[in-house]
């Protein structure tokens, strides 16, 4: 969601070194490209299918909600279409040693560091996928929805994001959007979790506004943030385990073999845990380890900072983004936010 496959032009002309796997995100991206369709145009057509008709409208309604509401830069993201087919965007690697939650991190030109790497070509992942797992790390492979390229392009809305759900769509749009608005180099955590914050929040504050505080979709929306806030309670539990046991003395055995005691506990004790709706249901069935571990980190490790700065801002989203933006200045994004916080936004 967040990542960014536009470095690889900047990556070429500074002369990196993994010519092959740049000229592959500039073919993918230029793809995209070549194929938008202004979505103005697209809605004068008398033949139209009705359907994608009524997506695009819902989504040019997001888009001015952020631009109006919200305050987020939009310039002319999700102004054009780009029909890419059922499949994601593209995949997302995370790696990490398999007895430590430090995720592996990429350096690229501009952006920083980043601890995933992106592929229009799954082939291509998961070759560096067994390469890594072979040379002793974790990893795990996503797919990818929707990127944003920080306002290097105008991002287009992708065929496969009109399938989503109303809130699902509005939050995808809100998180892309929060990134063209805030970034800050080498604070990709601090990024992806202010962008997960003002999705979510931003998707429920769209639909209250749009369909009325009392719709069904307004509760469910609701139940599926708290059930969220569950969740993030429980994986912080599940790294504080691991962390405990990783900063031991144990042998390196020992550590994997504790390391899977813990993903296994969790699995029987996610029975327990109350939740609202089925939205994290497959969590026993998944492929638990360090680098999804972070995966998921990365996206949430942040949000309840966001969340208090939201509360302080009178649960004023608009307000909130402003106090966001004066993160760009900071070279310590978070404790900056701790600092105001604890000073009552003084």
């Amino acid at each position: 969601m967040g990542f960014t496959l536009v470095i690889g032009v900047v990556a070429i002309l500074g002369l990196n070194l993994e010519i092959g796997y740049y000229l592959h995100l500039i073919k993918g991206q230029a793809k995209i490209l070549w194929n938008r369709k202004p979505i103005g145009r697209l809605l004068k057509r008398s033949d139209l299918d009705p359907e994608i008709r009524a997506r695009l409208e819902f989504v040019q309604e997001v888009r001015q909600y952020a631009q109006d509401e919200i305050g987020l830069e939009t310039s002319r993201n999700y102004t054009s279409f780009c029909d890419i087919g059922d499949g994601p965007v593209s995949w997302q690697l995370t790696a990490a040693p398999r007895d430590q939650l430090v995720p592996l991190k990429w350096t690229y030109p501009v952006v920083g560091k980043f601890p995933y790497k992106g592929f229009f070509d799954l082939k291509r992942g998961l070759a560096e996928k067994n390469k890594l797992e072979a040379e002793g790390f974790d990893t795990h492979v996503s797919r990818v929805g929707a990127y944003s390229t920080l306002g290097w392009f105008d991002d287009p809305v992708l065929s496969t994001m009109l399938k989503y759900r109303d809130e699902d769509l509005a939050e995808l749009i809100f998180h892309e959007l929060a990134h063209s608005t805030v970034w800050i180099p080498d604070h990709v955590a601090f990024n992806e979790s202010l962008a997960t914050f003002i999705g979510e929040q931003g998707a429920l504050t769209f639909l209250e506004n749009s369909r009325g505080p009392d719709a069904a979709i307004i509760e469910e929306a609701r139940n599926r943030r708290l059930d969220q806030q569950t969740f993030n309670l429980f994986m912080h539990e599940i790294a504080s385990e691991l962390k405990t046991v990783f900063d031991s003395e144990l042998s390196y055995e020992l550590k994997l073999e504790k390391k899977e005691e813990i993903f296994n506990q969790a699995r029987e004790r996610f029975a327990q845990v109350s939740m609202r709706t089925g939205l994290y249901s497959g969590f026993p069935k998944w492929d638990l380890n360090n680098a999804m571990m972070l995966a998921y980190r990365t996206y949430h490790e942040k949000t309840d900072v966001f969340r208090r700065v939201y509360e302080l801002a009178g649960r004023d989203l608009s307000k909130t983004l402003g106090i966001l933006r004066g993160c760009e200045r900071q070279s310590e994004p978070t404790e900056y936010l701790e600092r105001l916080l604890s000073d009552g936004g003084n």
